[in-house]
């Protein structure tokens, strides 16, 4: 509405910004646009306005109340200070409290595709893998929210030098392998036995490289022996995954393989590619380092595979949008894979889109990457396990304390459970809640402390909604839902605000890859229920049906946000 104001006073075609508006501005929302559009046009008379008040007068006056704004003030210094009409934040709130969820208006249905998570064949998931794959996941839930066709692609590290390596080393250790197959399930163990065969001995070392020729090559028995240490790998992955709640399918840089020399031949055709020093080489215009097409013995890397991945992911599956989720480090390479997926005619921004959401390191208390005592990667399974005990702590302190109004309604099994879900919602939502570029120091005391902006809170918050409806009973709530939600004090208007707001963040969270801003706002939320709940009693009051449409549509808001995060909230504690 404010861009439609802005083009219909002045010869503009860009967007209006408008932002939420704070408390001190006393404003639903605000928008600067005015100011820049005098800034931007003071040299030039600025059609004849004096200053951006003006401005701002002029873009007001084609803004006229409707069902969404009730007035527009013009602020000393131009913006434009927007109030919405209680009536349509009202009617919201009614159809989200009828019908017990959150509904949007859905964008055109796009193809999307989003490769998380990542990790390496015979190697355990540690705690760098923690980013990819929790933020990978709310990217693919959002996305899912939304209606589109998402691919959820787990780029497993399953091909390259390494097999030699691992290949080697089951065939000396273990030359009966087929009628006694080794016990591998500690994969790391079994990973740096070989790579501390394949460091000491250059015969072993030589032996691997001929290996990976093999493998390379179709070599059945090279391809069972990867076959039986991908499939262990894969079993173990899945244990992690099924606890964190993440459905991934595995697309390895395997399956890239039969297209590589067909990618090679196709880049060399059209005079792509360039012979430097036995390599192939891909120049791209600006970039001081090249990507490597094929190494000087032939063999393919992460360039490659990268290349016929983009490649099959836009031309074959015929992706409109494809995320990848890695370290901030890598991003590099990948303007560079992107880059080259435009010369060579394969992205068409902006009808398709390659995004990088990269995201910062995990650190140690101390400020350093988080590492174990003996400087190795801490695993992820043991902070999952570490997360569920110190919840199940917390939760049997706050049984045996039920003087102090900490009791809980779990008992046995639900223990086990309950802290199963808090804990790993603490590591998600402490994750998820930072801006995804920052780094941060992973602190378990933080992550589970009952009060300020954690997952515990949160849960906390959201059981108790669940208490207060439990209490008013079936017959109240089915009242309650046929009734319509009316605006009687600040309070109530201020949380309304708040869920009419969730479109908006949701939209800023998929084009940005911003989760966080999820996170601010599911916050956001819980600390204005409880302004609210403080502020106006519920049951008993006269206004008591209205107000529990306000709880119900609170509960149905923050359920749909802690979904989006990849977390189960408990309605019981």
């Amino acid at each position: 509405m404010v861009t439609r104001a802005v083009r219909q006073s002045f010869p503009m075609q860009e967007e209006a910004v408008v932002t939420p508006g704070t408390a001190q501005q006393k404003a639903d929302f605000v928008s600067p646009s005015a100011l820049k559009i005098f800034s931007q046009n003071k040299a030039s008379g600025c059609f004849g306005k004096a200053n951006a008040k003006e401005v701002a007068q002029t873009i007001a006056s084609n803004l006229a109340a409707n069902e969404l704004i009730e007035r527009v003030d013009v602020a000393s210094n131009g913006f434009l200070n927007i109030t919405i009409t209680n009536q349509w934040l009202e009617s919201n709130i009614t159809t989200v409290g009828r019908l017990e969820t959150v509904e949007v208006q859905k964008p055109p249905r796009q193809r999307i595709l989003v490769d998380f998570s990542s990790p390496n064949i015979a190697k355990e998931m540690h705690v760098g893998h923690l980013r990819s794959t929790i933020i990978g996941d709310s990217d693919c839930r959002c996305f899912e929210y939304l209606g589109h066709d998402v691919r959820r692609v787990n780029h497993l590290g399953d091909w390259g030098t390494q097999f030699g390596m691992l290949l080697s080393f089951m065939l000396e250790e273990y030359p009966d392998y087929q009628t006694n197959p080794p016990d591998i399930s500690d994969l790391e163990s079994f990973y740096k036995r070989a790579k501390k065969r394949f460091d000491e001995d250059p015969a072993f070392k030589e032996k691997s490289r001929l290996r990976v020729v093999e493998l390379q090559a179709g070599s059945p028995q090279a391809l069972e022996i990867w076959g039986y240490i991908c499939k262990v790998s894969k079993d173990y992955l899945q244990v992690i995954y099924r606890r964190l709640g993440i459905v991934i399918e595995d697309v390895g840089e395997s399956f890239y393989n039969s297209m590589l020399s067909g990618l090679v031949t196709d880049l060399r055709a059209r005079g792509l590619v360039v012979e430097s020093e036995g390599a192939l080489i891909f120049p791209l215009p600006g970039q001081p380092v090249p990507l490597m097409v094929q190494k000087t013995d032939g063999g393919y890397g992460y360039d490659s595979t990268d290349l016929a991945a983009v490649r099959y992911r836009l031309l074959d599956l015929q992706m409109e949008r494809c995320v990848y989720v890695t370290d901030s480090g890598q991003l590099p390479h990948f303007q560079q894979v992107f880059e080259a997926a435009t010369i060579c005619g394969w992205h068409h921004p902006p009808t398709t889109r390659l995004d990088h959401g990269g995201f910062g390191v995990v650190l140690g208390s101390d400020g350093k990457k988080f590492k174990t005592r003996s400087g190795e990667a801490v695993k992820l399974i043991a902070l999952l396990d570490e997360a569920k005990a110190r919840a199940l702590e917390q939760l049997k302190k706050r049984s045996e304390d039920p003087a102090a109004g900490h009791n809980t309604h779990l008992s046995g099994e639900a223990f086990e459970a309950a802290s199963e879900l808090i804990g790993i919602a603490a590591i998600k939502y402490y994750d998820l809640k930072q801006n995804r570029v920052s780094t941060y120091s992973f602190d378990f005391d933080k992550m589970l402390d009952p009060k300020g902006n954690t997952a515990v809170y949160l849960i906390y918050a959201y059981a108790r909604i669940c208490s207060i409806l439990e209490k008013a009973g079936a017959e109240a709530l089915t009242t309650a839902k046929a009734t319509e939600f009316r605006v009687t004090q600040p309070s109530e208007r201020a949380l309304a605000l708040l869920i009419n707001r969730f479109p908006d963040v949701l939209d800023m969270a998929v084009e940005e890859l911003a989760v966080h801003r999820l996170c601010d706002l599911l916050y956001e939320v819980s600390v204005k229920y409880s302004e609210f709940y403080n502020n106006c009693r519920v049951l008993g009051a006269e206004e008591q049906s209205s107000r529990l449409l306000l709880c119900i549509s609170t509960k149905a808001m923050m359920k749909q946000l802690f979904t989006l995060l990849g977390i189960t909230p408990l309605e019981k504690i």
